[in-house]
């Protein structure tokens, strides 16, 4: 009797050890809003047209879905994955995206590893559940890092397109002065969208830019 109590004990022990790791998982999981922080940005600069776009999908890569995102991913190995390897590659003709676009910033790229690692979970209906503070918004802090996941692969110093450079405050600064920034991102009639995509930054990106502008455009 007492040796099938120990057993039953220890089962149920591992029971909930399993649970409680699963939970973990889940949650480490959820952290990661792969709808707000991972598809848009690949999006915004893999899945235009003439590249990975459901029209072109160059290489058999249609990357403006999970699916197709999901084709490019080794589940569980981060850096193994080969949507992984082609934003680190150094070799211009192997690189996504290429030259003369901007490489992706090592924040994402550090961002998809976390994702692939914990599960690559297809986690949606989060972007709008995330607080959005832009009560005291800095450019180095909130702004650039926007726009270097989404913008700054077009508009480089080395080969801005349009001729509008969006990698230092200066570049920035001219166009949020002369309301080409706002007009871009909104989607405003009249003005070239950003991303090219045709997908617009979610509500808390656009409102932390617009506020950014409207307090004089600083360089804090």
């Amino acid at each position: 009797m007492k040796k099938y109590i120990a057993i039953t004990f220890i089962a149920l022990s591992s029971a909930m050890v399993l649970l409680q790791c699963t939970r973990r998982n889940e949650e480490d999981l959820k952290a990661i809003c792969f709808e707000a922080s991972i598809l848009p940005v690949i999006q915004a600069n893999c899945g235009t047209a003439g590249c990975h776009d459901a029209t072109t999908a160059a290489d058999g890569y249609d990357l403006t879905n999970y699916i197709g995102i999901m084709r490019a991913v080794k589940p569980g190995n981060g850096t193994g994955s080969k949507l992984v390897k082609v934003m680190l590659e150094t070799r211009p003709d192997k690189r996504m995206p290429p030259p003369p676009a901007a490489p992706m910033s090592q924040d994402f790229i550090d961002l998809v590893i976390k994702w692939i690692d914990k599960g690559e979970g297809n986690v949606v209906g989060c972007a709008s559940n995330a607080a959005c503070d832009t009560s005291s918004v800095s450019f180095a802090r909130d702004v650039q890092p926007i726009l270097n996941d989404f913008c700054v692969s077009c508009h480089t110093a080395g080969a801005p397109s349009g001729g509008v450079v969006l990698n230092t405050y200066n570049g920035v600064k001219t166009v949020a002065d002369n309301g080409k920034l706002i007009g871009s991102i909104s989607h405003t009639p009249g003005f070239s969208a950003m991303p090219p995509s045709g997908i617009k930054l979610d509500e808390c990106k656009l409102n932390t830019i617009k506020a950014w502008v409207n307090s004089g455009a600083p360089n804090n």
